[in-house]
């Protein structure tokens, strides 16, 4: 009898393997990261334009969903090319020693309807913050998802703005970051 009980579990096994959250592939002509910050009262826009992730998300099954969202530093833009070399440098991003940064999460609470939180941390330089980002699930089909968002950061918690940068009076230390993912079931 135990034989006959332990082949119905190793045949029912890849089905249970399978049963997790969908995973799902960043589609980039359909998701950005943008950010804007304040220098001299003025915002100063800007978005990275290379990201990856291993999103496996259900609004069904929120205690198993998890998200890793890889952004390349290097591939920062903005309307002006001095400020975005700027931002590479050691003093800002410092993309040649942390190429990356890399947000984590797998703590999602439901807030509303179609409304979310990720609790969740954000490595920037070699600085790592507990994060949250509220996002709406604007769709969401068994072959394709969309989510909205934003986040509030502090860049002095990242050590974003060396020496001189440290200060607050020109540039704020509030940045806030957009996001849209675009997503097909992987």
């Amino acid at each position: 009898m135990m034989k006959k009980i332990l082949a119905v579990f190793v045949l029912l096994f890849p089905v249970f393997c399978f049963a997790d959250n969908p995973a799902w592939q960043i589609v980039p002509k359909d998701s950005e990261i943008l950010f804007t910050a304040t220098q001299n009262g003025a915002p100063v826009a800007g978005k990275f334009t290379q990201f990856k992730g291993d999103i496996q998300f259900d609004p069904a099954q929120l205690k198993t969903s998890h998200v890793r969202i890889v952004i390349n530093m290097a591939s920062v833009t903005t309307d002006y090319a001095d400020v975005a070399n700027t931002l590479k440098t050691a003093d800002w991003f410092n993309s040649a020693v942390f190429p990356e940064a890399i947000f984590t999460a797998s703590d999602f609470t439901k807030t509303g309807d179609k409304l979310y939180e990720a609790k969740g941390s954000l490595t920037i330089r070699d600085k790592t913050v507990p994060t949250v980002l509220e996002f709406k699930l604007d769709e969401f089909t068994p072959t394709k998802a969309r989510v909205t968002g934003l986040a509030m950061l502090k860049r002095l918690s990242f050590g974003v703005g060396q020496g001189e940068w440290q200060k607050t009076d020109n540039v704020k230390d509030d940045v806030q970051v957009q996001f849209t993912i675009g997503a097909i079931r992987g």
